[in-house]
């Protein structure tokens, strides 16, 4: 099969760094974890988009255009729980989410609308999964505040086996 028929599983993300990922584990470790299934800390991030099961050929051209995407580097505190009780998802997320992370979104969106993708206009909720079949209904605030300087937004494969889910960052592009 030529690489342009192969297909993955894709999304931009905003991939933190390995000490953000171990100041959100120990945060999410002083919270009730027997309400769901806690996330695997190597897989922690922000969605920008989620493309889904893609080909090759979709996967250079969204890589193309998230090239030519022009965005400024800012702050994200993650600095507080939400819940979305439909989905069952426990998250963590910002009291004031950052212009430039709002323009990145929309940005990224548009550029890649040329590859095929349907831009989703609901309104972007940025935030990272902490657990899935979360079955509370109400969120205990704890007060926290973990800085995180995003410098970059990268293209993620998820690759399920038999261990389960895993993300691995196949591209980076720097914001400047």
């Amino acid at each position: 099969m030529d690489n342009s028929q192969k297909t993955y599983r894709l999304f931009f993300a905003l991939w933190p760094t390995d000490k953000i990922r171990s100041s959100i584990s120990s945060i999410l470790s002083g919270y009730t974890q027997q309400n769901g299934r806690v996330m695997d800390p190597r897989n922690l991030h922000v969605t920008l988009h989620y493309l889904g099961q893609v080909t090759g050929s979709f996967r250079a051209c969204v890589h193309a255009a998230a090239q030519t995407v022009n965005a400024e580097p800012f702050q994200l505190d993650l600095d507080r729980f939400g819940c979305f009780p439909r989905a069952k998802i426990l998250w963590m997320g910002s009291q004031a989410v950052p212009a430039q992370l709002m323009h990145l979104h929309k940005n990224l969106g548009i550029a890649i609308t040329d590859c095929g993708f349907k831009y989703d206009e609901r309104p972007f909720t940025p935030h990272v999964t902490l657990m899935r079949k979360y079955n509370k209904t109400d969120n205990d605030q704890l007060d926290f505040t973990i800085p995180w300087a995003v410098n970059d937004f990268v293209l993620v494969e998820s690759i399920q086996d038999k261990m389960g889910v895993c993300y691995r960052v196949l591209e980076r592009y720097p914001m400047q």
